[in-house]
């Protein structure tokens, strides 16, 4: 199997990195490896009830904004987040949209 590409975060522009977290799927993935560490990648399609192709189409985008890396190991593929090097290119970023992840899904007023 070919190794995906994975964007060098010193390179990504703000503009990708932003790109990269306005979906609400995968702020919903990176809140869950946040919150788990590397994770299976079966193990998060499952949890958050998605096919395998649309998980894979949003992995992409989030290892070429910098933000995931992806590893095989046999037939086991895993993802985790690259916090320490795309808090280097954007500090603060990744910690405030974690922080406002859940926000976002309360009510106006709660």
């Amino acid at each position: 199997m070919r190794d995906a590409f994975h964007a060098d975060p010193a390179t990504v522009t703000l503009a990708a990195a932003m790109n990269g977290l306005s979906d609400p799927l995968r702020l919903r993935i990176v809140a869950l490896l946040a919150r788990d560490g590397e994770t299976e990648c079966s193990a998060i399609y499952q949890e958050l009830g998605i096919s395998k192709s649309n998980a894979s189409h949003h992995f992409r985008i989030l290892r070429e904004c910098g933000l995931l890396r992806r590893t095989h190991q046999g037939q086991r593929q895993s993802a985790r987040l690259r916090t320490d090097e795309f808090e280097a290119r954007f500090p603060g970023l990744l910690g405030a949209v974690l922080d406002n992840i859940d926000s976002d899904r309360q009510p106006a007023g709660s």
